[in-house]
């Protein structure tokens, strides 16, 4: 983008602060240190039932009353965010402390089976603080957007690093279990939560630490709205305001639980085993499509941060639910055509066209995920300019809910059809016979989610934060603050002669 100018007073302003290339390369591993825990997560379900006994119905309700106590609690973690002003900055010290919850939550989560109170309540205690604790560094993660860059060219990088980083994530992670744990051990017992957990949580931490290197020239309160005075505070009360007939929040948030419940639930630990594990038959090829999919994933992300740097965010966000709608539809489409599922793991026509599709489906519904995280940032830049707040807490809590309730959900669902089809004491485990029960319950699970993406794909439509409304937005408030800044000067001057 050429630098834009503008003058104020008769001063040259510039509408545009910017971050370097590492910075932003850095502070994306934050949004890969929190998901490393939902991809774990997906295995709680296997813990839980395999190992503490419970039953599938019980850990389906238990996610959701979790889930429920965490929407009350989840506008408090926007304000103390808000609110945070250490020597240290405003979001540091939360995501060190919240990486840190995160391990502590995993280690009570993955125990509850040797608690001396009920499994039942231990499950829920430690899901309502592993909820807030991976509530707080999510919203860090949005919130922090804002003061990162707002440049409209320069925002939409985030998604290449953050789509990068969250390969190690989820491909990686996948092929590490399904080849490495999984194939030498051969179930979900506690020798492999025993390798698997410490492993996941040393890297999530450094992830963190590396992210906190990569934001903290932007911890800095000249990079926060108008550019906030120290000790300047927000209280609960005023958000309604910044809530209220707020279209972009609305939308976005909406869009953005949808999608993120439609990415959950096609990577969730428990459907891949019946997915693959049965239905297709080779729960391996799980492990393999993911590596498969490396290459033309980082494709479609450069493809499509372009699409966000010449035309909008919106553009690429409504261009790539398109696709995973497509690609789904046609997925489910092959396995009712199919004569024989399990053909669809040896490598003929019918089982190329199969991974094809899912691959093209899986990347499809994974982009919006990363790229709502640089869109929230917009959002804040719109209620600042509107209200003249620096809200990125309370907004990035708002994705956080969303995000929070649908990662949730995801299991919830997954779990009451599961138990629908006749599995109430365990999860179907890979190698298990192929019934049309379980055949019927894939489908469902499938079509679940293909209407999610299909209302996302309608819905996404009316977010009105299009390119030109950015650029105005920008303007407007490089514009205020140069007004701010000139009028504390004036002041600090009369204070002088004064004196």
């Amino acid at each position: 983008m050429d630098d834009k100018k503008l003058y104020v007073a008769g001063h040259e302003t510039e509408p545009y602060h910017r971050a370097k290339m590492w910075e932003i390369a850095l502070f994306s591993l934050n949004n890969s240190a929190s998901n490393f825990y939902l991809f774990a997560f997906g295995f709680l379900g296997f813990y839980a039932t395999g190992v503490a006994g419970m039953a599938t119905v019980v850990i389906a309700s238990v996610l959701g009353l979790a889930r429920l106590f965490d929407g009350i609690i989840d506008p408090a973690i926007g304000t103390i965010i808000d609110n945070v002003n250490t020597k240290w900055g405003r979001y540091r010290p939360i995501m060190l402390l919240s990486n840190i919850g995160l391990i502590l939550s995993f280690i009570f989560l993955f125990n509850i089976h040797r608690m001396p109170i009920p499994t039942v309540v231990a499950l829920f205690i430690g899901l309502i603080f592993h909820k807030i604790v991976y509530s707080f560094q999510q919203t860090v993660t949005k919130a922090a957007q804002a003061s990162l860059t707002n440049d409209p060219e320069q925002r939409p990088l985030f998604s290449i690093f953050d789509s990068i980083f969250n390969l190690v994530v989820f491909t990686g992670g996948q092929l590490f279990v399904t080849r490495i744990l999984f194939a030498r051990i051969g179930a979900y017992n506690m020798e492999f939560y025993g390798n698997f957990l410490p492993l996941l949580c040393a890297i999530s931490f450094g992830f963190t630490i590396l992210a906190m290197f990569g934001i903290k020239r932007k911890d800095n309160p000249k990079y926060f709205g108008l550019g906030e005075e120290e000790g300047e505070k927000q209280s609960l009360k005023e958000y309604f305001s910044i809530l209220k007939d707020n279209k972009p929040l609305k939308v976005l948030a909406f869009c953005g639980a949808m999608i993120k419940f439609a990415a959950t639930v096609i990577g969730d630990q428990n459907f891949l085993a019946i997915f693959f594990g049965i239905i297709v038959g080779n729960y391996m090829l799980s492990g393999d499509i993911a590596a498969w999919t490396i290459i033309p994933q980082l494709a479609f992300v450069f493809l499509f941060t372009r699409f966000a740097q010449k035309k909008d965010l919106k553009f690429s966000y409504k261009s790539s639910v398109t696709i995973a709608s497509i690609g789904l539809a046609a997925v489910i489409g092959l396995l009712l055509i199919a004569p024989d599922t399990r053909s669809l793991s040896s490598f003929s026509t019918l089982s190329i066209i199969f991974i094809v599709l899912w691959i093209l489906a899986k990347i499809s519904v994974q982009y919006p995920t990363s790229i709502v995280l640089t869109m929230s940032a917009d959002i804040t830049d719109y209620v600042t300019a509107k209200t003249g707040k620096f809200a990125p807490g309370l907004i990035g809590t708002i994705f956080s809910l969303t995000d929070s309730i649908a990662s949730s959900l995801a299991p919830v669902v997954i779990g009451w059809i599961v138990a629908g089809i006749g599995y109430a004491d365990g999860y179907p485990q890979p190698g298990d016979t192929l019934t049309p029960s379980i055949f019927m319950g894939g489908l469902i699970i499938l079509g679940v989610v293909l209407a999610s993406i299909i209302v996302t794909m309608i819905v996404i439509r009316h977010y009105p934060l299009d390119r030109k409304e950015m650029e105005l937005i920008a303007e407007d408030i490089a514009v205020r603050k140069k007004v701010k800044e000139d009028h504390l000067n004036n002041e600090e001057r009369t204070e002088i002669e004064i004196k």
